[in-house]
C-alpha cells in the first residue's frame, strides 16, 4: 500500500476544543506552571477545568 487515507471525521465525532486569548505574560506563566508539572498546556488546562467542575458540583 503506497498511501493510507483515513476516513474523514465528522464534526460531531471530533474532539471538542476550548480556545481562549490571554496576554503574553499569562501564557508564559501558564507554560511555566505546565513545565513544573511536566505536562502540556492543554493537559494542565484540562485538569484545571475538571477540578473546577468537580468543586462546583460539591457546592
Amino acid at each position: 500500500m503506497l498511501l493510507k487515507v483515513n476516513e474523514r471525521i465528522r464534526k460531531v465525532d471530533s474532539t471538542p476544543t476550548i480556545q481562549c486569548r490571554v496576554s503574553d505574560e499569562t501564557f508564559k506563566q501558564f507554560s511555566k506552571l505546565a513545565g513544573h508539572y511536566n505536562c502540556s498546556n492543554a493537559e494542565l488546562l484540562r485538569a484545571l477545568i475538571d477540578n473546577g467542575l468537580k468543586n462546583h458540583q460539591k457546592s
